[in-house]
């Protein structure tokens, strides 16, 4: 009998390290040449990763110097590969299965997160059409599942557009995880989505159909809270009833070639853990401001470096702190550390020299965290890498100094202030 309970403790145990791990991940394509010619076409497959800091620890010299994520106890991120699950052969022609290890991204011990990258790049052929997916057991513990696999799969689809003739890129989505939900409030969480060729784009729950497992043994709506809903533009709107439940949330964004087109251009994956959690004594989150602006676009030049500032407003008063703000972004942004600028005002450097291999919209995603468990929404705004210099990102319109009105807040001066020192192409500075 002793022997017995032992063996369920160590299962337990065993259990819950393989299973704590691991935090979500989104992953996307593009061709390396929209307008290769012949039958052969090179796409650059990009994996991100979350997970969870005391397990798998990078340094801020390893993010410096882009090295591997140490694997501690999970050797299999050594061999573990994105195999193709679905139209395998003659649909996958010229697919080597790139490794899932990624690569050092971005850190918060205070947050308890490690993010990781990799970017490879295949050789398929013209008409590949098939689904590779990174699949492993298990996530955390959860509110449906206490043991449960995880499948994230993307759809890559080697195929020209009918409106213009070039190869397609797949959208570009983002998130961080896990987020943190208030028990018994409706949460509305966005998940941000850039595309390429501008296409329209949708999301929508994940499925395991048809020979393509998109989620494992997660599959909403039944792996979520009652209730709980995704729209087409994004937003998901979800309520939790217990402290303490997790739940992993597992969608698709897909691309269309235009408004009424019901036959997606690609599909890719965006997943992350969510956890309920108290109500804050205090009902205010900490909040992020600055340049760029939310939602907007920033056009970067390759070899070229971007310096900035993320700022995090404490709406809590003296007895709250803002311990990390945390990116979600790609391979050779760097983050500073966190400085007190005063009682409400706290910031954290951004630096990044753009690369040859990343040009195309870029996503970056900010989290600012209070000491009192409470989170800030995700503060997203993406970049345009382009070899040579434009005045705004494709399809928006030229800014100058000239069109900036004058403040009506001190918000207000703050933003056009630092809007001010961005053109001038200045590392930015609180005014």
């Amino acid at each position: 009998m002793r022997s017995i309970v032992l063996l369920v403790l160590l299962f337990c145990i065993i259990g819950n390290i393989n299973g704590s791990h691991f935090l979500g991940g989104t992953i996307s394509w593009r061709p390396v040449n929209a307008s290769a010619t012949g039958t052969s076409v090179d796409i650059t497959i990009t994996q991100t990763y979350s997970w969870t800091y005391s397990l798998i620890t990078c340094t801020t010299a390893m993010i410096t110097s882009i090295q591997l994520i140490p694997v501690g106890f999970y050797s299999y991120l050594t061999t573990q590969q994105l195999v193709c699950i679905s139209n395998c052969g003659a649909s996958s022609t010229g697919y080597v299965a790139p490794s899932v290890r990624p690569y050092c991204m971005d850190i918060s011990a205070p947050v308890g997160t490690t993010v990781g990258q990799r970017s490879d790049i295949v050789t398929l052929q013209e008409d590949d059409d098939f689904s590779a997916a990174f699949q492993q057991n298990a996530w955390r513990p959860l509110a449906t599942a206490m043991i449960a696999d995880w499948s994230i799969s993307v759809r890559i689809t080697v195929n020209r557009r009918s409106d213009n003739n070039l190869y397609n890129s797949a959208p570009v989505a983002t998130m961080m995880s896990p987020i943190l939900i208030p028990v018994n409030q409706t949460t509305v969480i966005y998940v941000p989505v850039v595309d390429d060729d501008g296409d329209v784009t949708r999301c929508r729950w994940s499925t395991a159909s048809n020979g393509v497992n998109e989620c494992g043994g997660v599959c909403p709506p039944g792996s979520l809270p009652s209730n709980t809903t995704i729209d087409p533009n994004c937003t998901i709107l979800i309520t939790g009833q217990t402290v303490g439940n997790w739940y992993a949330v597992t969608l698709m964004v897909e691309d269309f070639i235009n408004s009424t087109s019901t036959t997606p251009l690609s599909s890719v994956p965006v997943q992350f853990l969510v956890q309920v959690v108290e109500q804050s004594s205090c009902s205010n989150p900490p909040t992020i401001i600055g340049i760029p602006p939310k939602e907007s676009c920033i056009v970067a030049i390759t070899g070229q470096t971007f310096s900035s500032q993320l700022i995090a407003i404490n709406n809590c008063g003296s007895n709250v702190t803002i311990i990390d703000i945390t990116i979600f972004a790609f391979l050779g942004m760097t983050r500073g550390n966190v400085i007190q600028l005063n009682i409400t005002t706290y910031y954290a450097n951004l630096s990044w020299t753009p690369t040859g291999s990343q040009i195309g919209y870029q996503l970056l995603c900010a989290m600012a965290f209070d000491s009192q468990n409470a989170q800030s929404s995700q503060y997203c705004f993406k970049f345009y890498v382009t070899q040579t210099s434009l005045c705004a990102c494709p399809g928006e319109a030229c800014i100058t100094i000239d069109s900036i009105t004058s403040p009506t807040s001190t918000e207000n001066c703050l933003f056009i202030c630092l809007s001010i020192i961005m053109i001038k192409s200045d590392p930015i500075y609180l005014c």
